[in-house]
């Protein structure tokens, strides 16, 4: 390309927040302190489990990234992380990537043929996992999704900050 380079001016009130808005935002967190998160009524024995762990886990870590809304989310977690632990169930007991399934022809001696078919359970344990880790991720349980919630997002109990101190310190008094 010719031609000179393009005067790109920033604007530093705009893209450079000042201290002042960040603790605004940083202040403006909503903390929810207690949550009731009812299960929905079609999760079965297994799923449940799986839901009073998460619900656990909300209320301890990071119930403030999670509301009542995001229950049908929730749902669908459990729902996937028990046909992930199904799958392996299954893998344990045909650990073969190829499963040997007659077809119905018969060769000249009379003995049934087969095809190798790839293990229906691989398929489903993969599917299932990256559904897992999809809901984990908007759900707010991953570290990078906690980082992008924030300090405050990421812990919900509200705990004196050592580091706020040092940050907010004016050197003036020395």
């Amino acid at each position: 390309m010719t031609g000179r380079r393009p005067k790109v001016i920033i604007d530093d009130d705009i893209y450079r927040p000042t201290k002042a808005q960040k603790e605004n935002r940083e202040n403006s967190t909503p903390i929810y302190q207690s949550q009731n998160f009812i299960p929905p009524p079609s999760l079965n024995e297994k799923e449940l489990e799986v839901w009073n762990w998460l619900v656990k886990i909300f209320r301890e870590t990071i119930n403030c990234a999670v509301t009542d809304c995001d229950v049908h989310l929730m749902e669908l977690y459990c729902r996937a992380k028990v046909a992930t632990d199904e799958a392996d169930a299954a893998m344990k007991n045909e650990t073969r990537a190829y499963i040997r399934v007659p077809n119905g022809n018969f060769d000249f001696n009379g003995k049934e043929k087969y095809t190798l078919k790839e293990n229906p359970n691989i398929k489903k344990r993969k599917d299932n996992a990256l559904l897992c880790l999809r809901f984990f991720d908007q759900l707010g349980l991953t570290p990078l999704a906690r980082a992008r919630a924030g300090v405050k997002g990421a812990n919900a109990k509200r705990e004196e900050d050592i580091f706020a101190g040092l940050l907010n310190r004016s050197d003036e008094k020395c």
